[in-house]
């Protein structure tokens, strides 16, 4: 398990719904909550995990045109689910998805995984 990855399973906030390791060819489910586990199938991660790391791709491609060193995460907002994507290499990340509400602490697991790549 990456290091970004135990910083989502070790936050002390909300319990990530799933959280993943990503890599340029592969990916590694590292955490399921309970209530989550068995309602995915290995076609839809799989699927799911082509469609991460081809945005993924796209968002260096977007840091670069804006000038910016590096982005610490990307993130998509659903109704009911929150989920981020925290580069780590050009083609790795780590994938963490939470139930979402207006409380979340963005800001603060931001800042959580900014810290533990400061100390890698």
């Amino acid at each position: 398990m990456s290091t970004i990855s135990e910083a989502m399973v070790d936050f002390d906030g909300p319990m990530p719904r799933v959280v993943a390791d990503l890599r340029s060819v592969s990916f590694d489910v590292e955490f399921v909550r309970d209530d989550i586990e068995g309602q995915y199938s290995e076609s839809d991660l799989d699927e799911a995990y082509q469609l991460v790391m081809s945005n993924q791709i796209t968002g260096d491609d977007f840091r670069e045109l804006i000038g910016e060193n590096r982005y610490h995460a990307q993130t998509l907002f659903f109704d009911d689910v929150l989920v981020f994507l925290f580069p780590s290499d050009r083609y790795d990340a780590v994938f963490a998805s939470f139930d979402y509400d207006d409380d979340f602490p963005v800001s603060e697991l931001v800042d959580r995984v900014v810290e533990t790549q400061a100390t890698e």
